[in-house]
């Protein structure tokens, strides 16, 4: 089985402007994507998509990548992931796609490795990041992973008191790596399969830069942890 990794990044994101040349720790989010698909050795190519050709100035060291100039038209605030991927789906001649996202800067090869494994074992159709939350949580309005403590309505719960310790984690997917395969995703228009393996990581390896608030967060991280 063959790999390409897929990396696409525009210049002109709103929320935190030019998001994807800031650095953490001293390397550009794109330099460090770009770098650490270096280190995957399964993969057969890395492809950059994107339509400033200036983002190559913030590819720094001696790394091998593949150039290719998306037109500007998926730049738009409401143009979807698979706008951007069917532009260039056809041109990718590769079984699996491994998507990284350039604004989560931690995920680590280790995991990288670990969910191209998973794949490559033909035990899963694909794979996806994901953290859990364990805390008490609500949806549509509703308790989400623990019974509310109410007599009347469910007397078998009325002397229950949760601790978050005791309660089912609630699995959030993160948008920072997928790997799936381009057949899947012709047929499908999917990067989740119908058997993926979930990669639960912690959330600092998981975090993902959508706000000013979240960059400075990771800048904090980076400090720390490293990217």
């Amino acid at each position: 089985m063959t790999y390409t990794a897929y990396v696409t990044v525009r210049l002109n994101s709103k929320r935190v402007p030019k998001k994807s040349i800031k650095k953490i720790g001293g390397s550009s989010l794109v330099n460090t994507a770009i770098t650490k698909l270096n280190q995957i050795t399964s993969l057969n190519e890395i492809i950059l998509y994107c339509s400033d050709d200036s983002i190559q100035n913030y590819i720094t060291g001696n790394v091998n990548y593949n150039f290719i100039k998306r037109p500007s038209e998926f730049d738009g605030d409401f143009v979807t992931f698979n706008d951007i991927l069917d532009s260039l789906i056809d041109n990718i001649k590769t079984d699996y796609i491994v998507f990284l996202c350039v604004t989560s800067p931690f995920i680590s090869v280790e995991t990288i490795n670990d969910m191209i494994e998973k794949v490559e074992s033909k035990k899963y159709d694909s794979s996806f990041l994901a953290y859990e939350i364990n805390s008490f949580c609500w949806y549509d309005n509703k308790p989400l992973n623990y019974i509310i403590s109410t007599p009347d309505v469910n007397p078998e719960y009325a002397n229950l008191i949760n601790r978050t310790q005791d309660l089912k984690p609630v699995v959030v997917e993160n948008t920072g790596l997928y790997i799936f395969s381009v057949d899947l995703y012709k047929k499908h228009k999917r990067r989740i399969g119908f058997n993926p393996y979930i990669k639960v990581v912690d959330e600092l390896e998981a975090w993902d830069i959508d706000t000013p608030e979240d960059f400075e967060i990771a800048k904090l991280i980076g400090k720390k942890y490293g990217s």
